[in-house]
């Protein structure tokens, strides 16, 4: 699928907030409703802060609004136990580790937030690997330019989800945690570049 991928900063920009927030209020995720509110009331606010950056996803033919996923920067402890030796050899060239309790403290790409718009018709609608493309082409322009290797994300634990992340998308679980605030357990998945 031909997409044009747009950063959020840049459509500010050109249209302003409130021409940008008009273009948001379009997107509906009928499967998560923290995915909509993120893009129709935080999206704008946490770019021009510069907590992350929010790239929209477009159908150039029409310019519907296909997606969008939103990066950041983290640093985050990975536990070793459940990574292959594989995986902990490049990790050590990019962490630093803590043999006693096999762990690695890492910076990181965070991929904090992704969702497709379900407002789009069936036919064309982006399918989540494309979208993820979309964020990994991103993600491998950015480590062009300042280096870095690893994204991580948290997802809620669903199995349409990990089936989606683990099999589709070749993301490998390192971990889980629990939301004080909303009391979900999200899973936690890494990928190298």
């Amino acid at each position: 699928m031909n997409v044009l991928t747009v950063n959020i900063l840049d459509m500010i920009a050109e249209n302003g907030e409130i021409g940008t927030s008009n273009d948001l209020s379009t997107f509906s995720c009928r499967t998560n409703d923290e995915i909509n509110d993120f893009i129709k009331n935080k999206a704008i606010d946490f770019a021009r802060r510069k907590l992350s950056v929010t790239y929209l996803v477009f159908d150039p033919t029409d310019g519907q609004l296909l997606g969008y996923f939103t990066l950041a920067h983290k640093a985050i402890d990975i536990d070793g136990k459940n990574l292959s030796n594989t995986i902990k050899r490049k990790l050590v060239r990019y962490s630093r580790q803590d043999d006693e309790t096999d762990t690695y403290t890492i910076s990181a790409f965070l991929l904090a937030q992704f969702g497709k718009n379900y407002a789009v018709d069936d036919g064309k609608r982006i399918r989540g690997s494309e979208l993820m493309d979309c964020a990994l082409d991103i993600l491998l322009d950015i480590q062009h330019r300042i280096g870095g290797s690893v994204v991580y994300l948290d997802a809620e634990d669903r199995p349409k989800l990990t089936s989606f992340y683990e099999k589709e998308v070749r993301f490998k679980r390192f971990g889980e945690r629990y939301s004080d605030g909303d009391g979900v357990k999200y899973l936690q998945y890494m990928r190298m570049l």
